[in-house]
């Protein structure tokens, strides 16, 4: 019960400082190769296309708002796994949590806090993210988006963000 107690405290301290903290640029080190992000990557809006996977994400995470000349905005919304994974965006029934390969496929390895290219899915805490793939009957699979790196025993009633994403254009 007492370790339960640290991960609600962890969670709501994570939420306190995703709506706090001032936009901070990720570290990326030049050194490492990396594709370059227009030759996979297609931005529509407040979409990214991914040609790679045939996969289109949310540029913002859940609770962010999408603007053309200030990108994220606004606080994300941090969800236990079952709330991220009946979530449903209006308008698009196809939207739905990423399975861990899949949001793996978004992580910049170059970069990290976050690791994630900030042009395409710019205002990314450097925290978790959901994926809708479980790793036992109270434990699912997040990414840690401050090193890129997945995470398979959390509990699902921890809240955490959520990025969507749907399959095809």
């Amino acid at each position: 019960m007492r370790a339960h107690g640290c991960l609600v405290a962890a969670a709501a301290l994570s939420a306190t400082l995703v709506a706090t903290s001032p936009m901070v640029r990720a570290e990326c080190d030049p050194a490492k190769p990396t594709e370059p992000p227009t030759s996979r990557f297609e931005p529509h809006g407040d979409t990214v296309y991914d040609k790679g996977t045939d996969l289109t994400w949310t540029r913002c995470s859940y609770g962010q708002q999408w603007t053309e000349d200030r990108g994220c905005s606004g606080s994300v919304k941090l969800l236990d796994w079952d709330s991220a994974m009946g979530l449903r965006l209006q308008g698009d029934a196809n939207w739905r949590l990423p399975q861990r390969d899949e949001l793996q496929s978004i992580v910049a390895h170059n970069c990290k806090r976050p690791a994630i290219d900030e042009t395409l899915f710019p205002g990314t805490p450097s925290i978790q993210y959901w994926t809708s793939t479980a790793s036992g009957p109270a434990y699912a699979w997040v990414v840690f988006f401050r090193t890129g790196m997945p995470t398979w025993n959390l509990l699902k009633a921890t809240p955490f963000a959520v990025r969507m994403v749907r399959t095809g254009r």
